[in-house]
Parts: C-alpha cells; structure tokens; sequence
C-alpha cells in the first residue's frame, strides 16, 4: 500500500512538472510605429517633434493574467533596467508557471520599497540596481531614476529636455494586452512602448529640465503608467466613411473574402499583427472581390490603403 501511495504521489509530481512552460516578456520598442532609435524624429500628441538622446527605465514587480484572470506574480527578483536605445527590443525571462493561455500582464515602473532607497553598492555586476554611468541613482533618501528620458525639441532641435521621474509616490502599476505566441517550449507574450506617447502632453518647444517627483517628470511615469504600453492600434483617415466594404466570414478558420463596391482609388489591403507587423500584403486592381489566407490563428487587423499609402478603413479580424 504504501509503494502504490508513494507512485501515485510521484506521478502527480511528473504531472505537475511537466504542467509549467517557460514564459518571457518581450517589449517591442517603437516611436509611433516605427522602431525607437536614439536622434530619431518622434512626435508627441501636440504636434511637437523631438530626438531622444537617453532613455532607460526600471520595470520591476510583474504579474502574469491568465486562464480566464487568474493572477500569477513573477519572483519580485526578476526586473530589468530596459535600454530601448540599445535594442529594438527588451526580452526578460520571468521563470517557468502553470499556464495555458495568457490575457494580459501586469508590471510597475520603478524601484519597489525597501531596494529603491537602499543602498546600490550592495549590488555587483550587471544587476539591475548596481551602479550605472550615467548614473540610474539619484540619492540616498529619493532612491533610483525610474525614468531617465532626456533629447531636443523646438526649432531646428535647439531646445534641451531631460526628465528624470523618481519617489516612491510615483511607483505607478501598468496593466496591458499582450501578443502570445509559442516559441519552440516557451509563451512569448509582446507588447508594444511607444515613447513618443511617453511625451505627451509636454511642450517641447521650449527647453524643460525636470527631476523629481513633480511636474513634467511626474508626467512622463504617468503617461508610463496610462499610454505608452498596448498593442497596435490603426489611425484611419477622413476617406474611410466613404467606402463601402466587407471582410467575411469574421471569425474564421483562416480563408477570408474582402469585398470592395467600388475599388477607385484603393491600392492595397494589409493584414496587421497586433503588434503593428505586416503579415501579409496584397495590391487590388479593378477586381473588386479578394480572396485572402491566413494560416495563423490570433487576432488581426485587415486594413485598406488608398494610392497615397494612408490608412483608409480597418476592420479587426479572428481567426480560429
């Protein structure tokens, strides 16, 4: 009896074993749509054109969403001080969990309380909290830089910015859809920052210095916390209300019909990953009736182009 008890528990071990899959977070970095990059020209939502010259931020206590909104807080030991000025993107490990499908995930800017007014020479290497150059530490009673954003706006890009978010206060929690795909053993789940919404709201014609827990600093960790992290989203020019359309059957099994009544200044329909990527693209002639594939299941965006290459009408698209 006590051998049978002792393999029934050893393969409840294997079976729960095997039950965890490695998961990684990747944050695709972008400024708009296109990819962030260190001088290039963004725009924040006043029209205001800048080039960053800096960007880090800390992205600490995560929280995987999943299987229908369960929680599942990832080791307070996993963060990263993330660099979108030396990678087009930032992949972090967060461990391996009982999951099987994932919604969202949760995580904080910043530096958590005790660590973020500790001391930084406790750490070595290249852990996230030890001593930076340029300096990621402010002080012994602020604690860490949670953001670091600093480049040139106004005329001809003559105007200084620097933004230095920190407190305690200003610890905010994002929460964002993600894109899940499965690489080989492991859950992918994406998401995009736009950091050109990281300066919204901010007049950059002028010079502004800010460090701190107030005022323009405070903005960016906010505009952090609210707009900066989501998946792809279509602007759509004034034309759209003037074409008449369909995309059918929605959802479907992959095999879909786009149906144009007039296709007059239509060049293009492109089929758009939630993450902004073109996975398909198709040029429409006088054929007013396209017959498409998509072998992927996952959400999608089939959106149409006029010949001056904007945006004219987008309609989301499941396919099982």
């Amino acid at each position: 009896m006590k051998k049978l008890i002792l393999s029934a528990f050893l393969l409840l071990f294997v079976v729960s074993v095997n039950a965890q899959t490695e998961v990684e977070l990747k944050i695709n970095h972008k400024l708009g749509i296109e990819d962030f990059m260190l001088d290039a020209v963004g725009t924040n939502d006043l029209g205001h054109e800048f080039k960053a010259t800096r960007l880090e931020y800390y992205l600490t206590r995560i929280t995987i969403v999943h299987d229908g909104g369960m929680e599942t807080a990832v080791s307070d030991d996993v963060m990263a001080l993330v660099r979108p000025e030396d990678e087009i993107s930032t992949t972090i490990d967060l461990g391996s969990f009982d999951v099987t499908s994932i919604e969202s995930v949760k995580f904080h800017i910043g530096v958590y309380e005790p660590l973020n007014t500790g001391d930084p020479t406790l750490f070595v290497g290249d852990h996230p909290l030890a001593p930076k150059s340029p300096s990621m530490h402010w002080g012994w009673a602020a604690g860490y830089r949670f953001i670091a954003y600093e480049g040139f706006g106004g005329v001809d890009f003559s105007q200084n910015f620097q933004f230095h978010g920190l407190g305690n206060s200003n610890y905010f929690e994002v929460e964002s859809d993600v894109w899940v795909e499965t690489v080989g053993d492991v859950m992918v789940m994406s998401l995009n920052g736009d950091y050109a919404a990281g300066l919204n709201e901010i007049d950059l014609t002028a010079g502004i210095i800010s460090h701190g827990t107030t005022g323009a600093a405070k903005k960016v960790l906010e505009n952090w916390r609210d707009v900066v992290f989501g998946l792809y989203t279509v602007g759509v020019a004034e034309e759209a209300l003037e074409l008449a359309w369909s995309v059918y059957p929605n959802p479907s099994n992959g095999d879909i019909v786009v149906n144009f009544e007039n296709t007059t200044e239509i060049n293009q329909v492109n089929i758009i990953n939630p993450l902004g990527e073109i996975v398909q693209t198709t040029l429409v002639n006088d054929n007013k009736q396209m017959a498409l594939t998509i072998p992927d299941s996952g959400i999608y965006f089939v959106t149409v182009l006029n010949v001056k290459g904007e945006t004219i009408a987008t309609e989301r698209l499941i396919i099982k």
